[in-house]
């Protein structure tokens, strides 16, 4: 008689949207796609600052990040002490439908904080 092992459930992140690998790889796969349009890759530039924090940690910026993203993100809504997770699912939903969009709101949901 042979067992299946089980896998384990998909621990909750701790740790940065950048350390899971799904997230990863979408937002990759994002900043690839919207490279051309000036305005969607200000929204990717956004993501990659945000995805240094955790999901459940609050948006702050660091001494002399730079001023043209900060001014991005305010446009898209983005403030100091806002929830990072809420901050991220803002920049998702302000890129173009597009597979690589349903990828990062899909490894973007999955992260979001357990209540």
């Amino acid at each position: 008689m042979t067992t299946k092992a089980k896998t384990a459930p998909k621990a909750p992140a701790v740790g940065p949207y950048r350390n899971d690998a799904a997230w990863h790889a979408a937002h990759a796969a994002s900043v690839g796609a919207n490279r051309a349009d000036p305005t969607h890759r200000a929204t990717t530039t956004v993501l990659t600052h945000l995805g240094w924090r955790a999901p459940g940690s609050a948006v702050a910026w660091h001494k002399g990040t730079n001023p043209a993203m900060l001014a991005h993100a305010d446009t898209l809504g983005v403030t100091v002490g806002q929830p990072v997770h809420e901050a991220v699912a803002a920049c998702v939903a302000a890129l173009p439908d597009s597979e690589t969009t349903t990828a990062l709101a899909a490894a973007t949901v999955a992260l979001a904080p357990k209540k």
